[in-house]
């Protein structure tokens, strides 16, 4: 292939995968690759391409390729993160995304998206230790804020989170991880109507049908639990004090003290007796009470 047309392509392809159209980009990326293997450039515009139409395990195949091709390539080496993030090969994920930072110089941008995942899938100590280089590197980051704010919220530290989340949303009120992570602290928090409003927001945005779908069921189920409740609907849950429990140890404490009795004193007519009578008369009483 010449360079011109090599050149004309990849504009193609890199037009295409900004205009979100990833179909038409995976069509210019298949020439491209078929033209030139052995370019580790091609190849990690085939595994965007692909990763943006939903092609998991397909995109982490052509990004390992872009890093076998070139282990240096930063580019290549995020795109394999990202690609195993979305397959749920969490471990290739983290190890490929820690790659792309240090080639990278630990750019503020990369940090940020590498705060987010650690928020996202690993422990929150950890992720609010990433989220926190993240701020310092960009304290303009909207997404670096999100993380911190979400990494506090699985620390517990709802306020905390809440102003995170607050700023990383006065950065950019249209960042989608601020948006989600705000979502979650509302429905912790049992603000449904706000949560799901929030939501709707998101319904644009690739990806985020279920997280929608299972905030709207959550409310609906508080909702309707909430109706029940108001209705009488539901049976109250038996207590550990209930009156058949308290019957079971009174008896239980009867046979105790008669089985004593009768080892202190074994031929003692009142040992018998109190082993004999008392617990039916202890029998006698239970049942006149649930009578």
């Amino acid at each position: 292939m010449e360079s011109s047309q090599f050149q004309e392509l990849s504009e193609q392809a890199l037009d295409a995968l900004a205009r979100g159209d990833y179909l038409r980009a995976v069509a210019v990326a298949d020439q491209l690759a078929a033209a030139m293997p052995d370019n580790p450039v091609v190849r990690a515009i085939r595994a965007q391409a692909l990763l943006g139409s939903d092609a998991g395990e397909e995109a982490v195949a052509e990004a390992r390729r872009a890093v076998e091709l070139d282990a240096e390539n930063e580019y290549a080496q995020r795109l394999l993160g990202l690609a195993a993030w979305r397959a749920e090969r969490l471990t290739l994920a983290q190890e490929s995304l820690q790659r792309a930072l240090e080639l990278s110089g630990r750019r503020a941008e990369l940090l940020a998206e590498y705060a987010w995942f650690m928020a996202r899938e690993r422990g929150p100590k950890l992720a609010d230790e990433a989220a926190r280089e993240a701020v310092e590197a960009d304290d303009a980051s909207s997404t670096a804020w999100a993380a911190l704010g979400l990494a506090q919220h699985r620390l517990h530290r709802r306020d905390d989170a809440e102003t995170s989340l607050r700023r990383a949303l006065e950065l950019d009120p249209n960042n989608v991880y601020a948006q989600s992570a705000m979502v979650v602290l509302l429905q912790d928090r049992r603000q449904d109507p706000k949560a799901e409003a929030l939501a709707e927001l998101l319904k644009d945005v690739p990806g985020t049908e279920d997280f929608i779908a299972s905030v709207r069921r959550e409310a609906k189920q508080r909702q309707i639990a909430k109706m029940l409740v108001e209705r009488e609907a539901l049976p109250e849950a038996p207590t550990d004090d209930s009156p058949r429990r308290r019957a079971v140890w009174v008896i239980t404490l009867a046979i105790m003290i008669a089985g004593v009795c009768l080892l202190v004193q074994p031929g003692d007519p009142s040992a018998i007796v109190i082993c004999v009578i008392l617990p039916l008369l202890v029998l006698l009483f239970l049942r006149r009470f649930f009578e």
